[in-house]
């Protein structure tokens, strides 16, 4: 297909209402998924919520190579699939919602600063103790990387995965990095977000965008995931007003819909709560 003719249909489904049978792909819940993919997916989840736009969430061991970009999470709506947050915050704007029209363009370009912070910082340190921390590699992440595949292909996968991240992880300099030096490059991150959004409800205005869907999925993940230590999430709990941010978009935004729509409550919401 041409680049027109794909344009073109990109055009005609964009102006498709959004349909009830949309879905969001990724992999098992309960005894594959990895924090990184998990607080991935949660923020696609908070982005759709925050649109009022309904999602049907699957679960599916081949997620990641269900994906056309092999990342996670994916929506399919109607014909069409398209894979990451940023991708999807595009293809949802297309479609007549948006959580930042409000905003002006300096605010839009400081919401794009700090969502390359997030994604540089707290993907990347999520990433760096999946695979580059032995211990979490060994407990953690190996046996549910390749739990739904059968001995040595369990194996085979994961190792390939941590090849992968490791090449990455040196490409962008942080594979001499110290688990120590990882941990502080959170915590400056979680004080760069909890100086911005202060005592504000969102972190721009009183409605929230997709940095507040962004850094809700990465936040929470961390906050409600168990490690092989809690140095992670203490990291942020250091934070009272980042907690208390996480606190108040999971009960406005799932805990509430969940009550509304109690039939698919249980495909849609995080789970594990936030501490006190």
């Amino acid at each position: 297909m041409s680049l027109v003719a794909e344009a073109f249909v990109t055009q005609i489904a964009a102006a498709e209402p959004w349909p009830e049978n949309a879905a969001l792909y990724q992999q098992l819940k309960e005894e594959q998924i990895l924090l990184s993919d998990n607080a991935s997916s949660l923020a696609v989840q908070a982005f759709l919520q925050m649109c009022n736009l309904p999602v049907q969430v699957v679960c599916r061991a081949n997620a990641e190579y269900m994906s056309p970009s092999g990342k996670v999470p994916f929506i399919r709506v109607g014909n069409q699939v398209v894979s990451e947050l940023g991708p999807i915050v595009q293809f949802v704007k297309a479609k007549g919602h948006s959580l930042s029209d409000g905003l002006d363009e300096v605010q839009k370009a400081e919401m794009k600063a700090y969502m390359e912070l997030v994604n540089n910082m707290l993907l990347t340190a999520e990433l760096y103790l999946q695979w580059c921390d032995d211990t979490t590699v060994e407990e953690i992440t190996h046996p549910r990387y390749g739990s739904p595949y059968p001995w040595p292909l369990n194996r085979i996968l994961a190792y390939q995965k941590q090849w992968e991240v490791r090449r990455k992880m040196k490409a962008i300099g942080w594979a001499g990095k110290s688990l120590e030096q990882v941990l502080e490059d959170v915590d400056q991150c979680c004080q760069a977000l909890s100086q911005r959004l202060g005592t504000q409800s969102y972190f721009f205005n009183k409605q929230p965008t997709e940095l507040d869907a962004l850094v809700f999925g990465h936040l929470f993940t961390i906050l409600t995931t168990q490690l092989t230590s809690d140095e992670l999430s203490e990291k942020v709990k250091n934070y009272s007003n980042l907690v208390a941010f996480c606190r108040r978009i999971e009960q406005h935004y799932f805990e509430d819909h969940d009550k509304d729509s109690s039939a698919s409550a249980a495909s849609r919401s995080p789970k594990s709560y936030l501490p006190s």
